[in-house]
């Protein structure tokens, strides 16, 4: 265990620039490639004269079930990770723990060989018990077979199992190190001389609420945390500025402390890129599509009565968009 990122696990074993990111998912993609030739078959409603269900090829090539090029399915898995854990009541350090979790296994076995809904609950399971708020695993299993009774099984050592596993792929390195701390410390040095920037309330709740939200993306596997955390703040400030003198001088303020603080500029703007990308796929986000998928996939033997209607094959279906219409962030700390 370590106190510090930069001695840290995270930082030595599990922290990846871009390219050796790409590197290693297209290897998984190319083991997909090999193991799923034949793509995902799925049966639709007809809309025609004809009830009879059609039944439509999704190519392995295409970015379905990718986890790595799929928002809806990385949004998916945010949000099935924050459903359980508010049912458990844990703690939002834990939730980040399980989220990163995710993302490393994610890189090392594809979503079509586990069950994803086991592999969510697993993830908070371990989390729980490194974040040391531990949860009762017949409760766990409880509370998830009440959220997902098809997929979640109901003998509790299928967990303990798929726990090996998990610690398998993460390689035994489980300490996580967050941006919250980093955004608290942060905001702690802009009070100070010469700086004098009081940060408010809402402006420290939704710069926490953009942390949550970055676990969808990959900032996490590239950047230090006090990075993520500047990112975040940054656009936290960006957003609350208008024509006004005030607002403009926090502005100005900030970003005189980012130059000062030597945090490398570059890889700030990346995260705020990252946040941009993810919230222009959160626009299109179609649950209903991704539900159905992976319940075609895991229950590939009822695949007769699991049937969608070919409107849901157009992913800009956002009736229920998780952002609503102005596209803010969603989440808050807890």
């Amino acid at each position: 265990m370590s106190a510090s990122y930069w001695d840290s696990s995270q930082r030595h074993k599990w922290q990846y620039s871009r390219e050796s990111l790409a590197r290693a998912r297209h290897k998984l993609w190319l083991l997909e490639c090999q193991l799923y030739p034949q793509g995902t078959n799925i049966t639709m409603e007809n809309s025609g004269k004809d009830s009879q269900p059609v039944t439509k090829n999704i190519p392995i090539t295409h970015r379905d079930l990718h986890y790595d090029r799929d928002y809806n399915l990385r949004i998916y898995c945010y949000f099935l990770i924050m459903k359980l854990g508010r049912r458990l009541n844990v703690r939002q350090y834990a939730l980040a723990t399980a989220h990163v979790y995710l993302s490393r296994f994610c890189l090392k076995a594809s979503i079509r060989e586990v069950n994803l809904y086991l592999l969510v609950t697993t993830c908070i399971y371990l989390a729980c018990k490194v974040e040391e708020c531990p949860q009762h695993i017949r409760t766990l299993v409880n509370e998830a077979r009440s959220l997902w009774p098809e997929f979640v099984p109901p003998d509790p050592t299928k967990v303990t199992e798929f726990e090996f596993y998990l610690i398998e792929e993460l390689q035994s390195y489980m300490i996580v190190h967050y941006p919250y701390r980093s955004m608290e410390q942060i905001a702690n040095s802009l009070q100070k001389e010469p700086y004098n920037l009081v940060l408010s309330q809402d402006d420290m709740q939704n710069s926490w609420s953009l942390i949550n939200d970055s676990y969808i993306t990959d900032v996490h596997l590239l950047y230090a945390p006090h990075v993520i955390a500047m990112a975040c703040l940054f656009i936290t400030v960006c957003l609350r500025t208008n024509n006004s003198h005030a607002s403009q001088s926090n502005q100005t303020i900030f970003n005189r402390f980012m130059a000062d603080s030597q945090v490398d500029l570059q890889e700030v703007m990346d995260t705020i890129q990252d946040f941009v990308t993810l919230y222009d796929h959160w626009d299109k986000y179609n649950e209903p599509w991704i539900k159905f998928l992976l319940h075609n996939l895991y229950l590939r033997p009822h695949a007769a009565t699991n049937t969608i209607t070919a409107a849901s094959l157009n992913p800009i279906n956002t009736s229920n968009s998780a952002l609503g219409s102005n596209g803010s962030a969603l989440t808050s700390g807890t």
